[in-house]
């Protein structure tokens, strides 16, 4: 896979490449810093110190996924796979808002005791998998939850 991440000042947008999959565009500038090569995440930071990670991949890459799967059911069983993974390092988590029927579930982990907050949208569509989820100190929760709708939404 190529891949390649550009800031449009005259767009004010911050487009991420990943060929042959398509973009993932964001509004305002973002600064790519890092990229899990196991996760497939690839990790932005804005002038605000918020973070947000985001991936797009292929439905069958998944090892829980199914042929006959709906999308509904994909997204589904994609946060039961991933939240049990935070489950088993001690984070609590819970189901935001339930969108499955519009393709996407918001939902968090979370633990003070380890300082972590993290609000993840996951949503399938047109055959790809998305992975968003969002860290900040500055932005509220509401503020990054709208936000990774919108990248949903748009992209």
């Amino acid at each position: 896979m190529l891949v390649a991440d550009s800031y449009d000042e005259k767009k004010n947008q911050t487009t991420l490449t990943l060929l042959p999959y398509g973009n993932i565009v964001f509004p305002e500038k973002w600064a790519k810093t890092s990229y899990n090569q196991v996760s497939k995440q690839h990790f932005f930071t804005n002038n605000e110190s918020t973070t947000i990670a985001v991936t797009k991949n292929p439905k069958d890459k998944y090892p829980f996924y199914k042929n006959n799967q709906t999308d509904n059911e994909f997204v589904t069983d994609f946060v039961k796979w991933d939240a049990e993974y935070w489950q088993k390092i001690g984070l609590k988590v819970t189901t935001v808002d339930n969108q499955a029927d519009k393709g996407y579930i918001l939902w968090q982990a979370k633990s003070d005791e380890k300082n972590v907050n993290t609000i993840f949208l996951f949503g399938c569509k047109n055959g790809f998998a998305y992975n968003f989820s969002g860290t900040s100190e500055k932005w509220t929760e509401t503020k990054i939850k709208d936000f990774l709708v919108r990248l949903f939404n748009d992209n």
